[in-house]
This record gives C-alpha cells, sequence and structure tokens, in this order.
C-alpha cells in the first residue's frame, strides 16, 4: 500500500510542479527519485517535513516574482528547479530516508531496544537539520531578496547589492528561522499524530522539533552564508550581483567587478556543503544530549 502511495504522491507533486514550471524536466526525474524513497517511508515525518519544504518553497519562489525579476533578470529560469538544485537540496534527506527505512520499516518505537531507539533519534534529527537548512536558506533566498535594506556582507558587515553571496538581512534571517521552525513543526505533527502512544508511554523522548528546527535552519544559513562569502565568488554587472560565471563570461567582459569571494564553489556545492554541515551538527548536538 506504502509503494502505491508513494507513486500516486510523487506523481501528483511532480506533474504539479511541472505544470507550474517550477521544475525542468530533468528536475522532475530527480524529484521523482527523492519522493519515492521518502514516502515509501512508514514514518509520516519524513514525508510531512518533506511536503513542507516543498510546497513552502515553491510558493514563496513564485511570490513577488515581477519584483524578483527587476532584482535579477535571470530570475525566470532561476525559479525552475533542475536536477542538480533537487538533488542538492534532497539527496542527503533520501540518503537518511533509506537507511531509516532498512533498519526500522515496520517496527513500532515500544519493540526496539534501547540503543535502537537512539539511532532512530539520530535519524530524525539529520533529516530535520538537513531539511531545516534547505529550507531556511530557500525561505531567506525568497524573502530575503524583498528587504528594503540592502544586506551586509557577513564577514565585514558592509553592505553590499541584494543578491550577493552572504549577504544578510533582519528579513533574511527572520525567514530563515521561521523557515526552519516551519520544518519542525510538520516533525512535531507527523511524530505526534502518528506515534501518540509511543510519546505517552515514554518510548520516544519529547523533544520540541519546532525548537530544534527553527536554531538548525538559522545555524544552516549562517553556514550558506559563511561559504558565500568566502568560497563563492559575487561579481556586479551592469550594477546587479550575480554569482556563477562561466571563465568564458568573466573574460568576455571587461566591465565585471568582483564584490566578494573566490570562484571556487558553485552555489549547488555550497548548498551541499551547508546542509551536509547542518546535518553532521544535528547529529553531533543529539549525541550530546543523549
Amino acid at each position: 500500500m506504502r509503494v502505491y502511495f508513494a507513486i500516486l504522491l510523487t506523481s501528483a507533486l511532480c506533474l504539479g510542479a511541472l505544470k507550474k514550471r517550477s521544475l525542468s524536466a530533468t528536475g522532475v526525474l530527480a524529484a521523482a527519485f527523492v519522493g519515492l524513497t521518502t514516502a515509501s517511508n512508514d514514518n509520516l515525518l519524513f514525508t510531512t517535513v518533506l511536503l513542507a519544504f516543498f510546497i513552502s518553497s515553491s510558493l514563496w519562489t513564485k511570490y513577488q516574482a515581477r519584483q524578483k525579476m527587476r532584482l535579477d533578470p535571470k530570475f525566470t529560469t532561476a525559479s525552475q528547479r533542475d536536477w542538480k538544485q533537487v538533488l542538492c537540496n534532497g539527496g542527503i534527506g533520501s540518503v537518511i530516508s533509506l537507511v531509516y527505512q532498512y533498519y526500522f520499516d515496520g517496527r513500532r518505537p515500544e519493540d526496539l531496544s534501547i540503543a535502537e531507539r537512539r539511532l532512530m533519534t539520530v535519524l530524525i534529527w539529520a533529516y530535520i537539520g538537513f531539511y531545516a537548512c534547505c529550507t531556511a536558506d530557500t525561505w531567506a533566498s525568497e524573502i530575503g531578496t524583498l528587504s528594503s535594506d540592502w544586506p551586509v556582507l557577513i564577514t565585514t558587515w558592509k553592505t553590499v547589492p541584494p543578491g550577493t553571496n552572504g549577504g544578510i538581512s533582519k528579513l533574511g534571517l527572520m525567514s530563515s528561522f521561521a523557515g526552519g521552525a516551519t520544518v519542525g513543526l510538520a516533525a512535531d505533527i507527523a511524530l505526534w499524530a502518528q506515534y501518540f502512544y509511543a510519546f505517552r508511554s515514554g518510548a520516544l523522548p519529547r523533544i520540541p522539533y519546532v525548537t530544534v528546527g527553527s536554531l538548525l535552519g538559522t545555524l544552516g544559513s549562517v553556514i550558506d552564508s559563511l561559504l558565500g562569502a568566502t568560497v563563492q565568488a559575487s561579481f556586479l554587472v551592469d550594477k546587479r550581483a550575480v554569482s556563477d560565471l562561466t571563465a568564458a563570461e568573466l573574460q568576455k567582459r571587461k566591465d565585471i567587478k568582483i564584490i566578494s569571494g573566490s570562484n571556487i564553489l558553485s552555489n549547488n556545492m555550497v548548498n551541499v556543503v551547508s546542509s551536509a554541515c547542518t546535518t553532521a551538527a544535528a547529529v553531533g548536538l543529539i549525541a550530546l544530549l543523549m
């Protein structure tokens, strides 16, 4: 039954995303992989968190699209996520889901040993940490861009043009916190709905994941900004901040000025590193607390 549910839900989401042009054709294929490996998990938390990330990110990407287009002329194509972007924002989560299924598929928390319950909690924290980072970063990018105040570079605190990698603003940080909290709240609702009696009996620890998600999301966004300001270059082109320029593009135009960072990592690579670091931080934190 879960396989049919996973296929049905993944198909509906992929077709909807393709229709709304929030995913490219290759993005749909990658999303199908992420959806199937997640929705087939018998723990509702995994699917609920993925939906919270996917739906909210899609909505915020389309929000105030005209204003974003004035700030970034590439916004129309950038709003369509390709397979690289999908896997960067879902690949690690899919791996965590598959590991969870390997150990705990079809098993109740009450029937697990103490060591197994701890492993279950660690995997849940890792999953929430990963998607809290991805959601916080997306919310900060999509909402923070609309701030009336120009951002400041996280490493120097100097004002930089909107869209500069490593630029932070009050609106962006608040959006990161809210995005992470949304992931945590989704996890709380799913866990309590499915494992109410396990919480009542003490088989599962009562952890306020809305708080965990908000903190990890903010941490992930800060890590992303630090990486963006140092190992990802931002350039000033026609009075706009752009990134991920090829060597040919850099040689073609002589009026390009570098705002910050070094041209080492692409935006997708920064997303992978920041989400991986946040996932590791989540695992390390819960390991210290247990």
